[in-house]
């Protein structure tokens, strides 16, 4: 997500979280008729008045809100109105009863919401700020700085008062228990809404690394035939023309000629097997998995064997995919391994394909670093949908094992 689009997300969410708070005060002013009716409180009492202020405040944070233009701006605005709104509730909740009844409770959403909304070093503050405003309200009226104020006019204990049961059932138990539920349900709407708009992208982002390595691959075997059908065809009738000049040049001079072309000529197949071999677009995945390893063991001195259980062909992504993966694996034994012995094992099941690498090198630690030879490996066979594990241990090889789709018969090559 870049940023605007982050920001512009994130200012929806802000705008959210007042429209939800709304929701909840106006929970709260239905509870305060519904206790100003069952009990003897008067209607001037702040139990009925504090939520309309809240909801009230609500309005100029608002617009605010929508006049903001950087996410610096918006965090602070928000952790603003926090603050403001934190300022609000403990007057009220000094008129409300102070410490002597639920008026902690009021804090509550203030802290869910700015612990689930803003960065984290904003929620401590608004945390903090909560803490200290509570804990000055209770100090200074235990000191009687502030004169306690109690919203029940008791003549006995609270628990034989009605106006103070109804009202603490009401406003602590119903309330506050339909408002959290509220609350969690929402956040969890907006997580899961968050959750599929990720799980759209990195589809999207999978989809279009497939593409991409799709026609890389394409890419790479139109060169790659191009190499082999052109490049090495022109040469090789450059030799054949070269015949006729062979006296005029001269034994030593022709043959030096000669040597030249067919050094070109060994040099552009190679390349163009580096690229993407022909054969495997020709004969498919194990042919070209038993010249890739008759190469690399005449070259490098290894005792490589293929085994493959494969009864017909692959579709051309897997094939490219896992030829790939084999050519990139024996890179690395060659480079790192020490190995003597390699073999290449390929598998069938359903609609799965398994390859699998096996040296008896020095292998490598099982928290040790990847190089970009496996890191690749991992990318590509995470893209087309598979898993890679490595299994190794000093001393005792690697194997390397690649599990991919490879799609069903009716997609097949032929069978």
């Amino acid at each position: 997500m870049d940023s605007a689009a982050g920001f512009a997300e994130r200012k929806a969410g802000v705008v959210r979280t007042i429209l939800v708070r709304r929701l909840t005060l106006g929970v709260f002013s239905a509870v305060a008729l519904v206790v100003l009716f069952t009990s003897r409180l008067s209607y001037k009492n702040p139990l009925f008045y504090s939520p309309v202020l809240w909801f009230l405040l609500t309005f100029p944070f608002k617009a605010l809100i929508e006049r903001l233009r950087t996410e610096r701006a918006l965090h602070w605005a928000h952790t603003g109105f926090y603050f403001a709104e934190v300022v609000l509730i403990t007057v009220l909740v000094h008129f409300m009863g102070g410490s002597t009844w639920i008026g902690n409770i009021f804090y509550l959403f203030t802290v869910l919401y700015a612990n689930y909304f803003l960065p984290r070093l904003y929620g401590a503050l608004v945390t903090g700020w909560v803490v200290a405003c509570y804990a000055t309200l209770v100090f200074l009226e235990s000191a009687a700085i502030l004169p306690h104020r109690s919203l029940f006019g008791l003549t006995g204990d609270p628990y034989q008062s009605l106006s103070y049961n109804v009202a603490t059932i009401l406003a602590g138990t119903v309330a506050l228990y339909v408002v959290v539920a509220f609350t969690v349900r929402t956040f969890a709407a907006i997580d899961a809404k968050k959750n599929r708009m990720l799980a759209e992208r990195e589809w999207a982002l999978a989809q279009m690394s497939k593409r991409l390595l799709g026609a890389q691959d394409e890419e790479r075997r139109r060169i790659a035939r191009g190499l082999h059908d052109g490049l090495i065809q022109s040469l090789a009738a450059i030799k054949l023309h070269l015949a006729p000049a062979k006296s005029k040049l001269g034994e030593e001079e022709y043959g030096e000629v000669v040597g030249i072309v067919d050094e070109a000529i060994r040099q552009t197949r190679t390349l163009a097997y580096s690229i993407r071999p022909p054969l495997l677009d020709d004969l498919g995945l194990v042919p070209s998995l038993d010249r890739l390893a008759t190469s690399v063991g005449e070259e490098n001195e290894l005792a490589i064997r293929v085994e493959s259980d494969l009864d017909a062909r692959l579709d051309r992504e897997a094939e490219g995919l896992l030829y790939h993966v084999a050519r990139e694996a024996l890179e690395n034994v060659v480079r790192h391994a020490k190995a003597s012995r390699v073999a290449i094992r390929v598998s069938e099941e359903g609609t799965w394909v398994r390859l699998s690498i096996e040296d008896d090198g020095i292998g490598i630690a099982p928290d040790g670093p990847r190089g970009l030879g496996l890191r690749g490996i991992e990318e590509r066979a995470t893209i087309a949908g598979g898993t890679v594990s490595i299994t190794s241990a000093p001393e005792r090889g690697t194997i390397v094992t690649v599990e991919v789709p490879c799609g069903d018969d009716a997609d097949r090559d032929r069978r």
